[in-house]
């Protein structure tokens, strides 16, 4: 089926096709009809004839231009959403023609390193299911998935996310995946291996290491402003570098409990972990985020539903 030839009528008379729609609402995301026109491969004349066009079905216009860019007008912005609307369900059309084999679909999956427990359990059941999915995966900082989501850099990411984000998350859907608490990592030879809790006060003394995150160094900085100072030997990103140091008896590490479980050092018992009492802000929402403007396939879906599986067994 050309889905392209399809119209649809609107205000009577007006006829639309579905590339119009598209046009409007690429307009609408880059604020430029020459920026859609390359996005589109048609040149901007073609761009801006379909558009005139339309708006003259219409009756009224859907963009006012100037020097600020291509900007919906207030009837355009509900017209845009429609638009919208019509092209997600289109797509899901499609996806449910493509569910049998879906090739050339592409997913790309950004994760924080807070989900390395879950992730290759994950991957493994959806590519039984998905053979032809071909996967794009990184691991990065949840501050910077988030930037690349709103980038259109990635589809998806798996993140941590904390009442200060609510500006950073505008224009995102979040689903709330679990919630973990934060716990101190210790070798199994330090006396806080026979701790059932520990306090942050009876910690302050110790030898830090730290994750180099958007969540661990803002942590870390409050701790040592309610705390007092703390002796951090070094931070890094590399969460096996921090582990293998802990292990060696060289440091102590605060963690998201999540990340750490089924970890083969915690499982041979070379660390443990000891629950943080005493401190508010010692619980963290774990969640995935996309976009709300860029459309979210079956495949998309169901590899959020693997990973939230694979969450519930761990928990």
């Amino acid at each position: 089926m050309n889905y392209r030839s399809i119209t649809y009528s609107l205000y009577g008379e007006c006829k639309m096709n579905i590339e119009q729609l598209e046009y409007i609402v690429d307009i609408a995301k880059t604020g430029s009809i020459s920026a859609t026109a390359e996005n589109m491969h048609i040149s901007q004349a073609g761009i801006s004839k379909a558009v005139v066009k339309f708006e003259s079905e219409l009756g009224f216009e859907l963009f006012t231009r100037g020097r600020m860019g291509t900007i919906p007008t207030e009837r355009g912005r509900t017209i845009i959403e429609k638009a919208t609307e019509v092209l997600r369900k289109i797509q899901e059309i499609k996806d449910e023609m493509q569910v049998q084999d879906f090739v050339d679909t592409i997913v790309r999956l950004s994760v924080s390193p807070n989900f390395t427990a879950v992730l290759p359990k994950a991957i493994v059941s959806f590519k039984h299911e998905y053979p032809n999915v071909r996967l794009e995966i990184v691991e990065k900082d949840s501050e910077d998935i988030i930037e690349d989501i709103k980038q259109n850099k990635t589809d998806m990411g798996l993140i941590y996310f904390h009442n200060d984000q609510s500006d950073a998350m505008k224009g995102l859907s979040v689903t709330s995946l679990i919630e973990s608490r934060t716990v101190v990592c210790a070798s199994k030879n330090s006396w806080l291996a026979t701790k059932t809790s520990i306090t942050p006060k009876e910690i302050i003394s110790e030898s830090f290491v730290n994750m180099n995150g958007s969540y661990s160094n803002p942590y870390m900085k409050k701790f040592k402003d309610k705390y007092g100072r703390v002796n951090v030997i070094f931070t890094s990103n590399n969460l096996e570098v921090l582990k293998r140091t802990i292990a060696e008896e060289e440091a102590i590490g605060l963690f998201i409990e999540f990340s750490l479980k089924k970890d083969p050092l915690l499982v041979n018992g070379d660390i443990v972990l000891v629950p943080l009492v005493g401190d508010e802000e010692h619980v963290v929402k774990l969640g995935c985020a996309r976009s709300k403007k860029e459309h979210f396939s079956k495949a998309h879906s169901d590899l959020l539903k693997h990973v939230t599986r694979e969450i519930s067994l761990l928990s």
